[in-house]
C-alpha cells in the first residue's frame, strides 16, 4: 500500500476549513496595543548602515548633546508604544523591564494619560546612569491600565 500526497487544492482548503473552528466570540476589546517600537542608542557601536532612517534615529536622540557627556548620558534604550481605544477615558500605561545587571527584579515606568485619543502613542526610555549601572534591558511589558485593572498589553519575546 502505498501512500499518494493530497493534491495542493485539497491543501489549501484546511486552513479555510479548520481555521475559524479555534476562533473565539468574543468582542474585540476597546483598547489595544497596536505596535511597539524599540531603538538602542550606543555610542561604542558604530552605525554603518546605508539606511538613512536609523541614521536618522540616533542623529534625533543626539541632537543637542554636545559635549561627550552629555551624549553618553542619552545611551540606553528608547520605546514607543501606539495603542488605540475607543473609550477615551483616562489611563495609565505602564512599562515593566528587566536588566542585565539586575538579575530578576522588575522595574516599572508609568505614565498618566488624561486625555486619551482614538490613537495614542507613549513612550518610555532607560537612559544615562539606569543604563549604564543596571544594563540593558533583556525583556519588558507594555500595560494599558484602567482602574487598576489592565486593558491591553504587548510583551517581547523573553518577557
Amino acid at each position: 500500500m502505498s501512500i499518494r500526497p493530497l493534491p495542493c487544492a485539497v491543501l489549501a482548503l484546511v486552513p479555510a476549513l479548520f481555521g475559524g473552528a479555534c476562533k473565539t466570540t468574543e468582542p474585540a476589546s476597546p483598547t489595544e496595543v497596536t505596535n511597539s517600537k524599540y531603538y538602542l542608542l550606543d555610542l561604542e557601536k558604530n552605525l554603518e548602515t546605508p539606511d538613512p532612517m536609523l541614521q536618522f534615529e540616533r542623529r534625533q536622540h543626539l541632537h543637542g548633546a554636545i559635549t561627550r557627556a552629555e551624549q553618553k548620558e542619552r545611551e540606553g534604550h528608547y520605546y514607543v508604544f501606539w495603542w488605540k481605544d475607543k473609550e477615551r477615558t483616562p489611563a495609565v500605561v505602564q512599562l515593566e523591564y528587566r536588566q542585565a545587571n539586575t538579575g530578576s527584579q522588575v522595574k516599572v515606568k508609568e505614565v498618566a494619560v488624561d486625555r486619551v485619543r482614538r490613537n495614542n502613542k507613549t513612550r518610555f526610555q532607560i537612559t544615562g546612569e539606569e543604563y549604564h549601572i543596571d544594563g540593558e534591558v533583556t525583556s519588558w511589558r507594555v500595560s494599558v491600565l484602567r482602574d487598576g485593572q489592565v486593558v491591553a498589553s504587548d510583551q517581547s519575546y523573553l518577557w
